[in-house]
């Protein structure tokens, strides 16, 4: 990416943008859409239909905030995994299998985490475990899959900890479909730098946040090596909702820009401020950014802002899922961000996983995970690199304009 000009692609908005597109709702995508109820299952409930409880079947256990201010970052991936279960199991589920669905409400807390999968893991003998939808949890998530031998699919967990320990070792059962952080970093970093001529920029993170920490550190990292230079960082603390005082001291420090690895709700309290206050730097961000409610919050505040989303697809099964799901749940896929994609992704990746293996045992499924390649994902093909266990895909860089957000360019990150 680099100094090189990047190939410029047609500013359309997304499919996780478009509301025009909505198709009636109760609506019908052929006789592929399995019935699904709207509402969570009780802990540890099980989402397959008639199946023979004393047959051969794949446990999958899906661990996500179903409760609480993350919900509606689990809601999506659950209803996904649902439906795609369902449909899977009418087709004759995987190696003549059927897949049975466990999900386990996490209500986005390490220890509830740690429990949960304690419990699914000795109690129900799962498979394979999705999961979590953000770092924290999916950090403590590693762990005990590592101690117990059993495979982990990671959607939206984004923190370098969460497939590589401590020490800089590879957690062997471990994986993710969607960007690490250095990978995220890396690309508004040098976007910033090279194609928007940034040259200094302050920070505004939430020092409670794995998320939030890892991405402020692995921009830092991006970014001077680029040959930008930090020149502030301004920390809050979870559930703070006054940030002048911070900005005050980042409007005073001569940044050319602000990079803002912050959750939907707290960007757009802060960039409304920042704006209140004469704040005139460019706003720049992650992936976190593509959130449909952020508008409601921010406004007009972050008109001309700049931000990596991890959803280059132009598939037309994209679009094909969002009337699917919303024939099913009368409700868009996903009014936070991506998480019902890269719960697709997870699917799919497990799913040829465990084709490739011919086998649904843990370990069989781990072995075939390692250097996966050409995974057909709903948000574009990917790989999975066998020295960490990210996936080799494409994101793009979006700018947004009229409170939309719309695509600037596709990137690749270095491999990280």
């Amino acid at each position: 990416m680099k100094s090189t000009q990047m190939k410029k692609v047609i500013c359309l908005i997304l499919a996780v943008a478009l509301a025009a597109v909505c198709v009636g709702c109760g609506g019908e995508t052929g006789n592929s859409i399995p019935s699904a109820p709207a509402t969570a299952p009780s802990e540890g409930a099980s989402s397959e239909k008639d199946a023979d409880s004393n047959s051969e079947k794949i446990v999958i256990a899906n661990l996500v905030p179903m409760t609480g201010e993350m919900s509606a970052f689990g809601e999506p991936e659950f209803n996904t995994l649902q439906m795609l279960v369902d449909k899977q199991n009418e087709e004759g589920g995987i190696l003549g299998m059927q897949l049975e669905l466990k999900t386990y409400d996490t209500r986005g807390d390490n220890v509830e985490t740690v429990n949960a999968a304690k419990k699914a893991i000795q109690n129900d003998n799962v498979n394979v475990v999705i999961g979590c939808t953000s770092s924290g949890p999916s950090i403590a998530l590693a762990e005990i899959c590592t101690e117990y031998k059993i495979p982990q699919i990671v959607t939206t967990g984004t923190n370098t900890k969460v497939t590589v320990d401590d020490s800089g070792n590879v957690r062997p059962y471990t994986f993710r479909v969607g960007l690490a952080d250095p990978q995220i970093s890396e690309l508004i970093a040098e976007y910033a730098y090279y194609e928007m001529g940034i040259k200094t920029v302050g920070i505004l993170y939430e020092i409670s946040s794995d998320y939030s920490v890892g991405l402020k550190d692995d921009f830092i990292n991006a970014f001077v090596a680029s040959g930008g230079e930090i020149v502030a960082e301004e920390a809050y603390k979870m559930g703070d909702v006054d940030f002048r005082a911070q900005l005050t001291k980042l409007k005073d420090c001569g940044a050319d820009a602000l990079f803002l690895p912050c959750t939907y709700k707290e960007l757009g309290l802060a960039t409304k401020q920042a704006r209140d206050l004469g704040v005139e730097q460019q706003f720049i961000g992650p992936d976190c950014w593509i959130a449909k409610d952020l508008f409601d919050v921010a406004g007009d505040a972050l008109e001309g802002a700049y931000f990596v989303a991890p959803i280059p697809s132009d598939d037309p099964r994209l679009e094909e899922f969002n009337d699917w799901y919303r024939g099913v749940f009368n409700k868009e896929p996903d009014d936070s961000g991506s998480n019902a994609y890269f719960a697709y992704d997870a699917f799919e990746l497990l799913k040829k996983a465990i084709e490739i293996a011919g086998s649904a045992e843990p370990q069989a499924i781990a072995d075939a995970l390692q250097g996966i390649t050409e995974v057909p994902g709903i948000l574009g093909p990917f790989s999975m690199n066998p020295d960490n266990h990210n996936p080799n895909r494409e994101a793009t860089i979006m700018r947004i304009e009229n409170q939309s957000f719309v695509p600037v360019v596709k990137a690749s990150p270095d491999d990280h």
